[in-house]
């Protein structure tokens, strides 16, 4: 039987060759890679529109006056509700301009009684939303902003006044919108490209108001009220980096 075989090989001058290539470029490629400078990283940006939700407190300090004497209410409760805005950032600065409405649980009572006729008054005072327009005004550190705002503020409520007087309660209610203004400032972080977690303290003041109620002790209640929100909420960012 006649076997052949075949063997394949590098000449020895072509193999010497390949070594020494090998030898020059490995190194010179990795001294390559080692001063290759990393990909810049791209910047945070805060501009565009977005929409989101908060969830926080209400303390307020809140004094009533009725003819028979003057004592605080200071409704306070649980406040929840949504926000929306736009940003424009321009190098480390942004402003800005957001609206936002909150539901709030916040109540308080007081009592009253005519020290001459005995008469008892307990005057309630639940709060049912409050709403803001903000202009903001931004300091931004890449993904972290500090800011402050100021504008616009609305409140509603319902007052519940009871009377007792010689054994016999008379109870009656009345409704009422309010207008004020408002301050405030917190922290935003950009947790992604689109979105953003917060944290916020606003200050919304809404003066005296005098409800025009006819009571047996005399007409009119007024309400002297300043609301305190802390909160925290969550943005979604319709621009992005």
């Amino acid at each position: 039987m006649l076997t052949t075989r075949f063997h394949m090989a590098m000449p020895p001058k072509a193999a010497a060759l390949a070594i020494a290539l090998l030898t020059v470029a490995l190194p010179a490629h990795a001294a390559d890679l080692l001063t290759k400078a990393p990909p810049a990283p791209i910047p945070y940006s805060w501009t565009g529109a977005y929409v989101g939700a908060n969830f926080g407190g209400a303390f307020n300090h809140e004094d009533v006056t009725t003819p028979i004497g003057l004592a605080p209410t200071d409704p306070s409760g649980v406040l929840g509700g949504g926000q929306l805005g736009y940003n424009y950032q321009f190098s480390t600065w942004l402003l800005g301009i957001e609206g936002e409405f909150d539901g709030t649980t916040a109540q308080g009572t007081t009592n009253f009684v005519d020290p001459v006729t005995s008469t008892a008054l307990a005057v309630t005072s639940d709060h049912r939303w409050y709403s803001t327009v903000s202009g903001r005004l931004g300091y931004v550190m890449g993904s972290l902003m500090i800011f402050a705002k100021a504008g616009g503020a609305w409140m509603n409520a319902d007052y519940q006044f009871s009377v007792t007087n010689s054994g016999v309660t008379a109870a009656s209610s009345i409704n009422s919108t309010r207008s004020g203004w408002n301050a405030g400032v917190g922290l935003e972080y950009l947790l992604s490209p689109k979105w953003s977690a917060k944290v916020e303290y606003d200050y919304l003041d809404f003066g005296s108001n005098t409800v025009g109620l006819v009571t047996p002790v005399g007409n009119g209640v007024t309400f002297k009220t300043q609301v305190n929100e802390v909160k925290v909420g969550l943005n979604y960012h319709f621009g992005g980096f």
